[in-house]
């Protein structure tokens, strides 16, 4: 064994006090910087959020399909909890149901609901913006915006691209946007359709440095559902089979015994308002494409997640009904994809998974901690394919005021959906026997099920709703 004399360990004494040094500074440096600093490896995040977009229109987007299905996962059972744009977004941007975000409704008004019922000051862009993420949004943020404080730019957002004209209404031109504090007006001019406008923005927005998290949310396909100039005359539409459940002849069982705003959607007037949507559809599918080759360009494509979806689906005709915020599958469903950076073929999952998996999922992608309570579920391990336990029910609810739709608390099972309405309705259908949701078992209707069965689900309700 060597042992140092004295002579040696003077010629050694400057190595070591360099050394002893070197490893001082490192420790000062781990302890001084805040969990969450910034890492050259951290992955980059772009999760896109159409308005109004249902689960089975990804098939006309062939950007989308190419570069994030055909090398990403797709969730065939996708569902936003609750199927109003403010109270998805909320829950998309805190993981939370609908009854603990605070925000009930699509504006305010006789419920809480829009931006100024959303307490803002823990999201998602909170997490990461404190993690040392550069946060951007670009597009919807919540309706009534522009009843906040002029300029009002919410925490942890670096880059603030929103749509602030007042009211609910939408508009493809003559808007104005938020930018980074400051109001401006667009007109209707071509250069300033809202999806291009956007789509500048957000490939901008990657262009710059790691980690970023986009969050990019065009108005389309909400109506009127105005195409960019060179897609009105587009040939879209794959041809449609109206389902069983269009135009549904008794909605006698159906809330309200079938009264407003329960009424006969003519078939023409249905497919005017598909091909109106899938052809406002194809310049956010082009700003898609846009955004990953700027990714690309930039080097970052094997470090970045790329999350599609929508704030809720929409009624078509189904039921008679042309909208959303019923608890039907057409208003609840959604598309959802996510393109992993290692993803290098399609794959698929048929696990329940909701909007409000999302927050937690980047957040443990990313390494932070949620800043709140999550009622959802990471993503990561079906996205890793590990054999795990998933859930069987989920909670939709409607908590807010919207014309002719009562608030109702509900659950959706593998087998069944189960609501229970403020007007004292209830609506049982069992998705196996029935997947368009024509018999409401405990409607007027002779066959009612077991009494076991409808106790069962309202404890289930009870249970996921009190806590």
């Amino acid at each position: 064994m060597y042992h140092a004399t004295g002579s040696s360990f003077a010629r050694l004494r400057p190595v070591i006090l360099v050394g002893v040094a070197a490893l001082v500074l490192v420790g000062a440096i781990l302890l001084w910087a805040p969990f969450g600093t910034r890492t050259p490896d951290r992955p980059n995040f772009v999760v896109i959020v159409t308005d109004d977009q249902r689960w089975d229109t990804l098939a006309m987007m062939p950007a989308v399909q190419r570069l994030l299905v055909d090398h990403g996962m797709t969730f065939t059972n996708a569902f936003t909890t609750t199927p109003s744009c403010c109270p998805s977004r909320a829950s998309l941007l805190t993981g939370q149901y609908s009854r603990h975000t605070g925000v009930f409704d699509g504006s305010a008004g006789d419920a809480p609901g829009g931006a100024p019922a959303f307490d803002d000051s823990s999201s998602l862009a909170t997490w990461l913006d404190d993690a040392g993420y550069r946060t951007g949004l670009v597009g919807k943020y919540l309706n009534d915006y522009d009843e906040l404080p002029a300029g009002y730019i919410p925490p942890g957002w670096d880059r603030w691209f929103a749509i602030a004209q007042p009211g609910p209404q939408v508009r493809y031109y003559d808007y104005w946007l938020n930018e980074n504090g400051t109001i401006v007006k667009y007109g209707d001019s071509v250069s300033e359709y809202s999806t291009s406008v956007l789509r500048e923005k957000a490939v901008r927005f990657v262009g710059a440095d790691d980690p970023f998290f986009l969050y990019f949310a065009p108005i389309a396909p909400h109506p009127p559902s105005t195409p960019a100039p060179e897609d009105a005359d587009a040939s879209v539409d794959p041809g449609w089979h109206p389902p069983p459940s269009f135009g549904e002849v008794d909605v006698s069982d159906k809330p309200g015994g079938g009264r407003p705003p329960f009424s006969s959607q003519d078939g023409a007037k249905a497919r005017t308002e598909r091909l109106a949507m899938f052809r406002s559809l194809l310049a956010v599918d082009r700003a898609v494409g846009a955004i990953v080759d700027a990714v690309k360009a930039s080097g970052r494509m094997e470090n970045t997640y790329f999350l599609f979806t929508s704030d809720n689906g929409f009624l078509l005709g189904e039921h008679r009904l042309l909208g959303k915020v019923w608890p039907y599958e057409e208003s609840i469903r959604v598309p959802l994809v996510i393109r992993t950076p290692d993803t290098i073929a399609t794959r698929s999952s048929s696990e329940p998974v909701l909007n409000i998996d999302l927050a937690g999922t980047i957040a443990e992608l990313a390494g932070v901690r949620p800043g709140l309570h999550q009622d959802g579920r990471s993503l990561v391990p079906l996205l890793a394919g590990r054999e795990i336990s998933w859930r069987s029910v989920f909670v939709v609810e409607f908590l807010g005021h919207a014309p002719g739709v009562p608030p109702y608390e509900g659950i959706r099972t593998r087998r069944y959906l189960y609501v229970e309405y403020g007007s004292g309705d209830k609506e049982l259908y069992d998705l196996r026997a029935d997947p368009f949701e024509l018999r409401n078992l405990l409607g007027t209707r002779p066959g009612r099920p077991p009494a076991t069965l409808v106790q069962r689900l309202h404890r289930s309700l009870r249970l996921l709703t009190t806590g």
